[in-house]
């Protein structure tokens, strides 16, 4: 076992984010329901922090670009996306939490750039 030098969150879809899928034009999410995404929800992993506290200012740091990445994840026409706006993230994601990382597995780490 190793302790990666990060923390990760998890960001999972409510209420909101649901009901804007369901709003854009062509939407098709027969077969998908909230409860799906929320059980497989995105995680992020994030600079390696101490405590909650600082996860949180990590989170806070990069809120927008989190956002965007969920929102592109299902409309790439920026003009049907909500303002980036921290409350509004707020109110559709609750984020989950942990400081510590560990990694299980022996195969290396890979990063791709997307």
């Amino acid at each position: 076992m190793y302790e990666v030098n990060r923390s990760v969150i998890i960001v999972i879809p409510q209420p909101p984010f649901w009901n804007w899928l369901n709003s854009l034009p062509n939407s098709d999410l027969s077969g998908i329901s909230l409860e799906d995404l929320q059980q497989d929800a995105n995680s992020y992993l994030i600079a390696a922090c101490q405590n909650a506290d600082e996860v949180w200012d990590e989170v806070d740091k990069h809120t927008a670009e989190i956002f965007t990445a969920e929102l592109a994840d299902w409309c790439e026409d920026k003009i049907l996306w909500p303002d980036i706006d921290a409350d509004i993230f707020q109110a559709w994601f609750a984020v989950e939490l942990s400081s510590i990382v560990t990694d299980l597995s022996e195969e290396p780490l890979e990063r791709e750039v997307f």
